[in-house]
């Protein structure tokens, strides 16, 4: 009769899984706290630019179009903000 394998390599191996796991996890939520600070500067950027083409978009085509373009990324960056700040504790 054969005999089944130690039950110390199975708890061994899940050991081994586990800490590969943990490690990607750890990674996964540095690079979503990048991601966070990275979009909040940019909103920041974002917001000033608006800011400035705000008082030019009814008589400028160009300022007009740079602030529909810039009303878009802010609304893009706001999801992206709120989607890391649901995944990183604070």
């Amino acid at each position: 009769m054969e005999r089944s394998p130690a039950p110390d390599r199975h708890i061994d191996a899940a050991k081994r899984r586990l800490g590969h796991l943990a490690g990607l996890a750890a990674k996964t939520l540095e690079a979503e706290r990048r991601i966070l600070a990275a979009a909040e500067d940019r909103l920041g950027q974002v917001e000033a630019d608006i800011q400035k083409l705000r008082p030019r978009v009814v008589l400028d085509q160009d300022a007009a179009e740079d602030y529909q373009r810039l009303v878009l990324e802010r609304g893009q960056l706001a999801m992206v903000i709120a989607r890391a700040r649901q995944v990183t504790p604070q």
